[in-house]
């Protein structure tokens, strides 16, 4: 699933540009282990939103 792989390593370049210097942390990010943490269900409500017909 190649736009998953693709959020994933957007939510980890975004925190490692605020900071985030936890390298098991963003590994776990970009290679799915988090996908149920708030960083990725934010991101991926939001590209649920973006993807979604205007109403």
């Amino acid at each position: 699933m190649e736009r998953i792989d693709d959020i994933r390593d957007a939510v980890a370049k975004a925190l490692e540009a605020r900071g985030m210097d936890n390298r098991q942390f963003l590994r776990d990010i970009r290679e799915g282990r988090r996908d149920d943490g708030p960083y990725m269900i934010g991101a991926l409500a939001w590209d649920q939103q973006i993807k979604a017909p205007a109403q």
